[in-house]
């Protein structure tokens, strides 16, 4: 992540982060009210210091369901607290399980609150995520700094995959490449660990190409040929450039599309399909694999906003506190690599 480019410029500075799971916190927010009724019981769970998918084996273990029955919106960090919401699929259950408050079943989680909801909770169902973060031994000069914080805040931030994509060890695109290719691996794999290769494959292209604008000063300004996606919203439409919305652009009331690779005719032209097709064009293994596993194209916006983004500079620890709110499906690691070079 830390070799990506930023459209400000390098990185600043060096810090640490996560160097205790308090100095990385998460709020999942929701963006819906739980309809108060229904089988599944909608709960906010704090965790610390394991990933979402234990959580949920924890959690079914606990009132007896099988995991499938549990709902999530989107996994959390594992070094870190974090605070996310689950659906439990509880047919004929009329009553909260009282344990969940009384005395949880691991220190590791509790559950803040609960509701019953009339549907299970979904990938992406949520609105964002609200970021309180630590970072040690921070090397930048104040002055910089400060000045990075507030173009990231007015011009929003290039809008990177995070290194959650390509595992603990970055090696998910050589195992997808491995375990993909070989059909009887494949035929063997969960469903979950399909999606997991397929999303990281994915990621890597996406990252490519917008490396790629981000060096050929395609970022700030767009491309002919771009598609356009509303900020804050999968919506997208195609239109010929324009002053308009290259205004609107500027405002980043819209953001350029970039294809997530797959099946399907990518809806961007001109120069800005030819600048993606020179990307793809060196990673034939990668889009020949997703192809054949009828992945479908999708896109996602070039950029990403912070919202409420504040920092808390503490010149005797050489520690910034950092509070922001972030879309769903932006990392905050892609904002942070554009400060700061960043070690855990």
């Amino acid at each position: 992540m830390n070799r990506l480019p930023g459209p400000f410029g390098p990185p600043l500075g060096q810090a640490r982060i996560k160097q205790r799971p308090e100095d990385f916190r998460v709020r999942e927010c929701l963006g819906f009210e739980p309809a108060g009724q229904g089988e599944h019981l909608l709960i906010r769970v704090e965790k610390t210091a394991m990933t979402t998918p234990e959580l949920i084996e924890a959690v079914a273990a606990s009132v007896g369901i099988h995991p499938r029955q549990v709902g999530h919106a989107g996994l959390k960090d594992r070094q870190a607290v974090t605070e996310q919401w689950l659906s439990l699929q509880m047919p004929g259950c009329k009553t909260m399980p009282a344990e969940f408050f009384e005395s949880p079943e691991s220190p590791q989680w509790r559950v803040l609150e609960a509701h019953w909801h009339d549907r299970k909770l979904r990938v992406g169902a949520h609105r964002g995520n609200a970021f309180e973060v630590l970072l040690r031994d921070v090397t930048a000069e104040p002055e910089a700094l400060f000045a990075r914080i507030e173009r990231l805040r007015e011009q929003g931030f290039a809008n990177y995959f995070g290194a959650q994509r390509f595992g603990r060890d970055g090696d998910n695109v050589a195992q997808a490449l491995r375990i993909l290719n070989d059909p009887r691996r494949r035929k063997r794999l969960s469903r979950t660990r399909r999606s997991l290769y397929l999303s990281a494959l994915r990621s890597e292209l996406f990252n490519r190409i917008l490396a790629r604008r981000i060096e050929a000063d395609a970022w700030f300004a767009p491309l002919p040929g771009d598609v356009w996606m509303l900020d804050g919203s999968g919506s997208w439409f195609a239109e010929p450039l324009d002053a308009t919305l290259r205004q609107r652009h500027a405002r980043g009331d819209i953001h350029s599309g970039i294809r997530l690779h797959g099946r399907g005719q990518p809806p961007m032209c001109d120069e800005a399909l030819a600048l993606e097709q020179s990307v793809l064009a060196d990673c034939r293994e990668i889009t020949d694999t997703l192809e054949r596993l009828d992945t479908r194209l999708a896109l996602r916006p070039h950029r990403a906003l912070p919202r409420d983004l504040e920092v808390e500079w503490r010149p005797e620890q050489k520690q910034l506190l950092l509070r922001v709110t972030l879309g769903k499906g932006s990392y905050l690691t892609a904002l942070l690599i554009q400060l700061l070079d960043i070690e855990s």
